[in-house]
């Protein structure tokens, strides 16, 4: 008996040092102003590539504030960057590209909105899918898109 008392003793020794604290905890929160819901990034038959996107303007709860179109088309033999952010459909908004486009299935994407300068990754996975165009539309070699409601948050930077 005396080993399991010795043992049970030691149990809610031990129990008592991992209790949480009564502290509380600091958490960073990440402000996600914008998101990307739907987006399409093609390559075409004349070497240009094109890409069109709904960016959403967000409260700090998520909800939809406002939305716009975002779009532009460039040649691949000079990569979209930094230099000349576009303006979209609601010019209080612009888009870049930090790092240029170099992989249509994995680059950065920046925005500047009424909440400032934000960014995201886009990344091929289960939300954003790349492949041969199926489509209608002539003249469309490849394609890139969000699937399965797929949306990409910006950070604030």
């Amino acid at each position: 008996m005396k080993t399991s008392l010795i043992a049970l003793v030691t149990s809610l020794a031990g129990a008592a040092f991992a209790a949480p604290s009564a502290q509380p905890v600091e958490r960073q929160s990440t402000h996600y102003p914008y998101s990307i819901d739907t987006l399409w990034l093609r390559r075409y038959t004349d070497n240009t590539f094109r890409i069109n996107f709904s960016l959403t303007h967000r409260t700090d709860s998520g909800e939809a504030l406002s939305s716009t179109t975002c779009t532009t088309t460039w040649n691949p033999s000079v990569p979209a960057g930094p230099e000349n952010p576009v303006a979209c459909a609601d010019p209080t908004y612009t888009f870049w590209f930090p790092s240029g486009i170099l992989s249509l299935l994995d680059y950065e994407i920046a925005t500047k909105g009424p909440d400032g300068v934000a960014s995201a990754e886009i990344v091929e996975g289960p939300k954003y899918a790349c492949g041969g165009y199926e489509g209608d539309l002539e003249g469309i070699i490849y394609e890139c898109r969000t699937t399965n409601g797929g949306a990409f948050y910006l950070a604030l930077e």
